[in-house]
């Protein structure tokens, strides 16, 4: 899990320009990291790549924190 929250972090920095230390598990996207709907699609355009993975738009709607995120990366990569 660390490594992909890890991962996660790295790309939601590179995509929104923001403080590491503001990245927390317990993030969310909007609320705390003020990162709107275009620069998550990036930042999951990012994570599809790197893993070789594909989120659904259902998926890409309802992903609200950092953890959600983390969570179905995982779901999706093992």
């Amino acid at each position: 899990m660390e490594k992909y929250l890890n991962k996660i972090k790295e790309i939601t920095i590179e995509k929104s320009g923001i403080d590491g230390e503001e990245v927390l598990d317990s993030s969310y996207f909007e609320d705390d990291l003020n990162i709107g709907e275009m620069e998550l699609l990036d930042i999951l355009g990012a994570l599809e790549e790197e893993y070789e993975i594909e989120f659904t738009d259902k998926e890409k709607d309802t992903i609200k924190s950092v953890m959600e995120l983390v969570e179905l990366v995982m779901e999706k990569v093992e």
